[in-house]
Parts: structure tokens; sequence; C-alpha cells
């Protein structure tokens, strides 16, 4: 025996549970054991499994057997209905087998449930499950934390006659630290395993690869104020065979004999472990008995559902035939059942979804089914993008929904019968700029030097933070350990929108836990991991445009607007559109109005049509949200301006037509292999795919280059060099649309509801335009920009008024005015907002009047009295300065007003109060103070003042580089931000919350950092201001 088995080991995974407690990947760990020759290696992680998926196919990819495992923690609680005491004793738990796999799964997510005694600091097993737990389970004592150390002599007794009883797979775990109460256990344990006739074995308790990395580890912690007491002295690295004898040599606890034997009785745990596969078949969840039956029919219903024209039928009848075939062959017709049942449910609960993401609008099934709205017969739209019989994988829809539906969704997927159901993990890891942070902080660093160095951190080609070397030379000792923390996880999450749905249980199959910000248990694989077992996730994710047009039609009272009741040809709409892209989606930035306004110009449509293009507008605005992204830069704006690509053969350019000549969507490159060489669908998407992955390419390009040449020779009568001449420019589109294509598929629907946007704009102006307030309360710029729109409409946008204003921004026909709404106001509510509106008929002759109302009838408290008189909510009674001291006197005062006071008191006090509401001054609050306390509020100023022109408000000032403010603009309400040159400011200081007067400013683009210095960043710009002056009221 010259080698042994890590049996107790913690990698960075481990900080998911306590917290950093490593900075080591288990990759590396993989790597160090393969290079010392370990045959097995075993993941305790504390309390978690995470990950085991990956760490278990690195394992086998290296020649090393994976022992699934886990440090877990004890409690003496055994039910939910005693105090919760953090008892919380360790122990090492192996899977001998499969079962065994299934059986710590289930442990682990029963331990992790915070609804219980179970979960508290950390996921618990009860003591009574432990003593449950079956032959499929190896067990050890684990470290000082566990239960022969630490417990009551009662619990000592109960854990040491498990052992006893279940001698053939529970060992005594001696540890090498040479401290005294390691080396105490130790001659402790020793003698238990001469005494009960009980195996002993060496645990390393490894939390570093080496050391370094324990160093790493140790400036990680001091950085965060994290501190292990009981690890003083303690030597927690990995350990080759030879490192760990002499660590028990110098440790001088037991006979060495001893220590050798419990060293081989971690290859002899590791032997016990059979090695087993794990299930990696299709899992669609299932709801029918007869899918196949059922399918048929909910197709057949959604020929009539969807009114396809009769002259039509056969074709749509043949196309889904033809659909159904592929489904059977994939083995997917369950989910596009689950699907149909997930968008039935939102449709009957008045929830409606995106019109199509991605490739599934390629399908006509998917379209009678309602799982999309895209007609991808009526549009063209490829089927083989979305479900290949030659590449049979899962099927993935992703579906958009408002952020308020999607938690609906949501909760159906979590509460479904019969079905399992789940959250995803996500892994939140240390970034560059906080790894120099963390050990700048650790290293004493001054907070202006670290920061300085973490201005020089920038993304490179790779996309990937990076810093140039001259930083590396000149802070050696800092990078020492930034590298080894860059990257480290030190929590985790859940993923934003996607729910794993499974027809077997996920809490043994997978392994589950629970976080403090979730109520549903969130799965312990990531979203990749799942994939490769392929379980079933779904997307539910959130789109602002969508809710912005269900609110829109539901204000309107008119149906909810789809690609089948929208006119796409109205010229009206297109020109408002090209015009004003505000609140059009996907067109808001410079670049997308910049370039909407050249493509749908007067000129460039005239010229298309000079060139008999026959471009749809709606297929023109798909073909400008393809070539605005990287895909399109080397030809968008020469097809801006109309100009029409030669492909140099006309059947070539009839093909690409559609898109001007040039080759944009991924589904194009299919139909070029299928029409120009001679491949079928599904072999073109396996093509696209490859070349897309860089798979094979120097095989595919010349068979491309070859059937090209053999079909445009027999086909097209071209001659062979003629073919190569056109062939060569075109293969090398195709390498670059197959990396970075767009697809038809996704912007064609994704066009459709920017146009509808524009639709709804065009005809129901308040209507939409309120909607887009509320949907983008939360965004401070588009707000502004939606503000600047309705201007433009002449649509008022009023502040709070009382007998206007409802929960959300709400609009006034009469008035042409939108007004805004009580409920985002701080400490107000939906509830008081519906009672205020309510009395919009009601009359009051004086404030008073209604004071006493509200006191009697409303269930408004004296805070949001309070606020909505400052803000000016009650105008119609007089200037907010007096009817806030009105309001005191009714409140607090000599004569206040109180429900519970006798009714001759009351009509005393009434009268007083009104005297002294007619007596008191209608003045406003000043303007500093009003300007403050809206920004408490509200979160920014609204009121507006006839001061001079250029003089704003200092909300925000930041003073750590060149400083930087948000200044809110008197006369029109506009935030602008601005800076200051250091030595100007210096000389003029201002401070946050004066007023101050712009003199002189100058635009300059804004810089960024490269590893070649500082560059200007296109398309941008910043306002510097260069003389001001702060004045005084």
């Amino acid at each position: 025996m010259d080698n042994y088995v890590v049996t107790h080991l913690h990698s960075m995974l481990s900080n998911a549970t306590t917290n950093i407690d490593s900075v080591t990947s288990f990759e590396a760990y993989v790597d160090k054991a393969k290079e010392l020759g370990m045959k097995a290696l075993a993941f305790t992680e504390h309390g978690n499994i995470l990950s085991w998926k990956n760490k278990k196919d690195y394992c086998e990819k290296n020649g090393i057997k994976y022992i699934h495992a886990v440090e877990a923690y004890l409690t003496a609680n055994n039910d939910s209905t005693t105090e919760k005491v953090r008892d919380n004793y360790h122990v090492c738990l192996y899977a001998l087998n499969y079962q065994g796999f299934l059986e710590l799964n289930k442990l682990i997510s029963n331990a992790g449930n915070r609804n219980t005694n179970h979960f508290y600091f950390t996921p618990r097993i009860y003591f009574d499950e432990f003593l449950r737990i079956s032959d499929n389970i190896a067990v050890t004592s684990a470290c000082l934390g566990g239960v022969l150390n630490r417990g009551t002599e009662e619990l000592k007794k109960k854990f040491l006659q498990y052992f006893v009883n279940h001698n053939n797979r529970c060992f005594l775990e001696i540890q090498h630290h040479n401290v005294k109460n390691q080396i105490e256990y130790n001659q402790y344990l020793y003698k238990l395993s001469q005494q009960y006739k009980l195996k002993l074995i060496t645990g390393t308790d490894t939390h570093s690869l080496d050391q370094l990395a324990a160093e790493g580890r140790e400036k990680l912690q001091k950085a965060k104020k994290i501190f292990f007491d009981n690890e003083v002295g303690w030597d927690l690295t990995f350990k080759n065979y030879k490192e760990l004898v002499s660590a028990y040599e110098e440790q001088k606890s037991l006979p060495m004999d001893v220590v050798l034997a419990a060293i081989d009785n971690t290859n002899k745990l590791a032997d016990m472990v059979e090695e087993y596969d794990i299930d990696s078949s299709p899992k669609y969840p299932v709801l029918y008995n007869n899918p196949d039956d059922v399918f048929e029919q909910k197709i057949q219903q959604g020929f009539q559902d969807r009114n396809i024209p009769k002259d039509k039928l056969d074709i749509y009848k043949q196309r889904a035939s033809d659909e159904v075939k592929v489904f059977k062959k994939t083995g997917s017709i369950n989910y596009m059942l689950f699907m149909k049942d997930l968008v039935d449910y939102a449709h009957q609960n008045n929830m409606w979804q995106g019109y199509g993401r991605g490739s599934v609008n390629g399908s006509i099934v998917a379209y009678l089914l309602g799982i999309t709205d895209m007609d991808s017969i009526k549009y063209k739209l490829n089927f083989f993008r979305f479900m290949n019989p030659d590449r049979i994988s899962l099927a993935d829809i992703d579906t958009d929904w408002s952020n308020e539906d999607r938690d609906k969704i949501k909760e159906y997927l979590f509460n479904l019968k019969g079905l399992y159901a789940s959250e995803i993990i996500t892994f939140n890891t240390i970034a560059l700029k906080g790894a120099i942070r963390d050990i700048g902080r650790a290293l004493n660093m001054s907070l202006e030097e670290v920061g300085t160095i973490c201005s020089a951190v920038y993304i490179n080609d790779q996309k990937q933070f990076t810093i140039d070397d001259e930083w590396r030379k000149k802070y050696p000792e800092l990078f020492k350990y930034v590298d080894i923390v860059n990257g480290v996880v030190v929590s985790v999450g859940s993923h934003p929108s996607g729910v794993l749905v499974s027809p077997i249980p996920i809490d043994t199959n997978v392994g589950t836990c629970m976080l403090s910000t979730n109520d549903h248990p969130v799965s312990q694989l990531n979203m990749k991991e799942l994939d490769h077992l392929n379980f079933v996730k779904f997307d539910i994710l959130g789109l602002d445009n969508i809710d912005v047009i269900n609110r829109t039609c539901k204000l309107a009272n008119i149906e909810r607007k789809n690609p089948d009741n929208t006119d796409f040809e109205d010229k009206k709409v297109w020109n408002s559109i090209r015009d004003n892209t505000t609140t059009i989606f996907q067109w808001e930035s410079s670049l997308g109005q910049h370039y909407l306004k050249q493509l749908f110009s007067d000129q460039t449509i005239k010229k298309l049509k000079e060139q008999n293009i026959n471009t749809s507008y709606i297929e023109l605005l798909a073909f400008g949200n393809g070539a605005i992204r990287p895909s399109g830069e080397s030809f968008r704006d020469k097809a801006a301006r109309g100009i029409v690509n030669d492909n140099g053969l006309s059947e070539l350019n009839a093909f690409l037509s559609d898109t001007l000549g040039y080759l944009l969507y991924q589904e194009q490159i299919m139909m070029f292999l299928v029409k120009f060489c001679g491949y079928s669908m599904s072999e073109s998407d396996s093509v696209r795919r490859a070349i897309g992955k860089k798979l094979g390419t120097e095989d595919l390009i010349p068979e491309i280059e070859k059937r090209f040449i053999d079909t445009s020779t027999k086909q097209y009568h071209l001659s062979n060099k003629k073919a190569e001449e056109i062939v060569k420019p075109f293969i090398q589109v195709i390498l670059n649309a197959s990396s970075y294509g767009f697809s038809l598929n996704h912007s064609l629907p994704y066009s459709m509801i920017g146009y509808v946007c524009g639709w709804l704009r065009e005809y129901y102006p308040l209507e939409y335009l309120t909607s887009c307030l509320n949907v983008f309360q939360d965004k401070e710029e588009k707000t502004q920009n939606i503000i600047e729109y309705c201007k433009t409409k002449g649509i008022q946008i009023k502040p709070i008024k009382f007998r206007y204003s409802k929960s959300d921004y709400f609009y006034d026909k009469k008035t042409n005015c939108i007004y805004k709404g009580i409920a985002s106001i701080k400490y107000c509510n939906d509830n008081i907002s519906e009672e205020l509106y309510n009395l919009r008929n009601q009359r009051f002759n004086t404030f008073t009047d209604f004071l006493v109302y509200a006191t009697e009838n409303l269930r408004i408290n004296s805070r949001q009295l309070d606020i909505l008189i400052k803000l000016n909510f009650f105008s119609e009674f007089g200037k907010n300065k007096k009817l806030s001291m009105l309001y005191q006197q009714f409140i607090d005062g000599k004569n206040k007003y109180k429900k519970t006071y006798c009714e001759k008191t009351k009509v005393k006090r009434i009268a007083e109060l009104k005297e002294i509401e007619s007596k008191i001054p209608d003045e406003i609050i000043p303007m500093k103070l009003q300007l403050l306390f809206e920004q408490e509020v509200l979160g920014s100023p609204v009121s507006t003042y006839p001061v001079h022109k250029g003089q704003g408000w200092v909300m925000e000032l930041d003073t750590k580089y060149s400083p930087k403010l948000k200044i809110y603009g008197l006369i029109n309400s506009v935030v602008m931000e601005a800076k200051i040159d250091k030595k100007t400011f210096k000389k003029k200081p201002l401070t946050k919350g004066c007023i101050v007067q712009i003199l002189k400013y100058r635009v300059k683009p804004k810089m960024r950092k490269t590893e070649n210095g500082f560059e200007t960043v296109p398309n941008t710009k910043e306002f510097w201001l260069t003389d001001y002056k702060v004045v005084n009221y």
C-alpha cells in the first residue's frame, strides 16, 4: 500500500453552506488526485451535493472513481414543534451504490427544508432520520464537530450503538492535525475502536489544494471578516500519501500500524462503492395516458380555433402531419401537450404570452395549439430550426410574459399534481474587480489605491475581465492572491426565469436545497447539468412590452392585438415609427433610431421599389432588427441606403431578395444548403450547427463547395469556373453568419411586437402611453423619454391630483392628460389610492370638511395624508404650506379633531378649524425643502419653478474621481448628468442640495480604459460644466 483515497474534502462549493470555506475548485482536486495516482475521490461539501453531475463526469473523464458524499449536519431536534437548537453535529455520508445515491440525495433535500426544524443556520438531518439510514450508505464520525466529541452522553450512546450495529459500513474518523484536542480525540476514537471492534479511517478534512490556496483562503476570510478559531494549528491542505504518513508520525497520537491501517481503510471504503450510471433519457412531464390521440385531437381543434381558410386547409394539414411525424420520432409530443396546457391555463385566466420567441415559431403545430401566434406557413418560417429528426435533443420553448403574469405562471408549474418542480441553482462568483478589492482590503491597501487598480480592469476580445501585466508587475503580492480567489463561488442563487419540471422526484434524482430568498426548492444541479441529464426546464421570461400591449388593449377595450388581427401595412403607423422610436420595442437606442430613419426613408423605399424589391414593411423591419446586430455590421449601411447586393447568380439573388441580397438569417443558410447544394432540411440544420460551433469545418466547407458546384452546373447551367467564383465569397458569408447569425424565427415576431407598439401608440395614444408609464415607472430615463414624447403629442403629464389620480398612472380623455399614480409614492398604497379616487364626484367646501370626512370614513393614516398634502395632491383647496399647517392643527393643535370625540365637541372643533383655515396665508413650501421632500418620497423631484434658464437643483454628487453630478432642471424637470474638472470644482465647490446656475458647458464623448490606454466610446456623449455659480433662494 503506497496510496490512499481522500474521503473528507471540501471545494469552494462548500461556501454555499459555510461562508468562505474553500477557494479551490473541484477540478483542481481531481487533477491533483490524478497526478498522484489516486483511484477515487469523495467530495464531502458541508451540507450540500452541489454540481455532483459535473464532479462525477470530471472524475470519470480522468479515470477516477467518483464517490457521492456529503459532510452532513445532525440535530437532536426530531420534529417541527420544538424550539430550534443550534446543535448541528457533523457526520460524513457516502453512497455505496445507486440506491445509496438516491437515499443520500433525499436526506440532503429534506435537510434543507426551511419550513421545519431541519434547516437552522445549516441544512440538518434529524437524528432519528440518521438512525434509519440504510446499508446503502457508509458513515464516518467526521471531525471534532461530530457527535462523539460534542454530543450529550445520551446522543453519543445512540450514535455509537448505530456504528456497532452497522460496523461493516461505519468508520471512526481520525485526523492528522497536530493540535491537542485532535490528538486526544484520535486516542479516544482508538479506544472506542478497540472496545467495540470498530474500524478507524483517516480523514484529511481537506479545504485547500496547497499552501498558496490556503493563504488565499485566509486572505479572503480576512477580507470578509470571517475567522474559524477552531482551525488554529490545523493543516487543511491536500496531502499525498507520504505527506499524510509524515503528518501522523509528527503528531504521534497513535501507533503507526494503527494509522497505516486507518489510511488503508480509505481504499477499502472506495472499493465498497459500486460504480453506476445516471439515467440521461428525456424526462418530459406527462399529462395524458394517451398522448398521441390527445395531440391529434388538439391539433384538429386548432384548425377551427385559428380559422384556417378552406382553400388552404390541405396545405396546413400536410405541414402539420409532417411535423407530427417529427414530434413522434423525437419523442416530444408530451412536451408539446404540456406547453399547450400551460398556455390554455394562462388564457383562461386572462394572461397572454408574447407572439413567440425563438425557433418554435417555425412550427405550424405550435401555432395551431396556441403556443405561438406565428403562422409559419404565412411567414415562411423554418420548422427544422426548432425540431430536427436527425438531431434528437430536448424540445425547448421559451415564452415571454408580463412580470406580474410571469410569477403566476411559475406558481402554476410548482403546483401541478403528479409532477415535480423546482427552481434552478445559480452560482455567484467573485469577479476580477471584486477579487482586487477583497485582497486589497486583506493587505490593508488604501481604498484610493485599490480603486485606481480596479479602474484599469477592462473586457478583452474573449469577453472576459482582464488587466494588463504592468499592474501585475507593480503589485505582485496582490495579484498572487487575486488569481487564487478570482472566480471563486461565494454564494448561490436561483435562475430568475427557469423552472425545472419533472415526471420523477427531483429531491431523490437531483437533490434540492432551499434559499432564504425562495419559497420553493432549488435544484442542486445547475442548468447545464440538468440539460445533460435531459431534464426539462421551462424559461418563463419577462418582457415589459408584452405587458404594455396587454394593458393597452384592456384599457382601450379592444381585442388583444396579435399577428392575426393586425394590419402590418399601415403607412401611417410606419411613418410614425420611423419618425420617433420612443417605446418601440428594440428600436429605442440611438443606433436603432438613426438606422430606422435611414432604412425607412422615402429615398430608400423608392430605391428598393425601383429595383423590384417587394419586401413588406414588416419583413424590412425584421431585416433591420438583424442588421443592427454584429452579424450585419459589414452591410447594414449599404442596405439602409437601398443598395441591393448582387451575388452573381440570378436565382441566388431571387432567393435572397427578402433581405436585399444579403445573407442575414440562419434559416437562409439552411435553405441555401437545400436549394443550391442538395442537402435535406434536417441535414442543413445539422451542418449549420456544426459550422456555428466550429466542429468539422475542414470537412464540411469543401463538401458544401463541391455540392454547390455540382448543383449549379447541372441545375443552373453554370461553368465550373463561374460556380467557384460565386461560392468562394459566399462560403465566407456562411461562416460569418453561422457564428453570429440572427434567426428570422425570432426576429419577425419581435419586430411585430415593435410594430404593434407603434400601432397602439398611433391609434390609442392615451391608453398606450399610460400603460408605458405604469410598466416603465421604475426606469427613470425611459420614463423621461415617454414624458417628452407625450409633449410632442399634446398630452400633458400632470402630478398627482385629488379626483383624478388612481393607484397607477391614469388618463383623462376630456383634458387629454395623464395623471401620476399614488401607489408608487413612499408609504402609500393601492387601498388609499382607490378610496380617494372614489371621492372624485363628492363635494367638499373646505379642506377641513375633507379632513373630517377622511378621519371618519377612510383608512388613510396621518403620515400618508401629510405626504399627499406636501405633494400638492389637494391643490384645489390651497397651496401646500397652508394645507400642511392646517393639518398639523387638525391632528395635534389646540383645536384638534378626533373620531372618538362626542358630537358636540366635533361640531365646535370643525367651526374653529374652518376659522383657522381661513386665516392661514396661502403659501407654498420653500423650494429646497420641497425638492428634498419630493426626492425622499418619490425618488426624484417633480416640481417646476419660474426661474432663470439653466438653473437646476443638485440631486446627487460623487467626488470620488472627476466630480459627477445629477442635476434636476427647475424649469422643465429634466434630469441631466454632468461632470466637472477637478480643478474647476476646487475653485467653485458645490454641495448636494444646492441650486446651481449653469453658465457654460461642453460635450465630449465618454472614455473607456483599454490595454492601450484610454479611448473614446463611439456614439456617446458627456456634459462637462466649465462655468457655473451657486444661486441662493
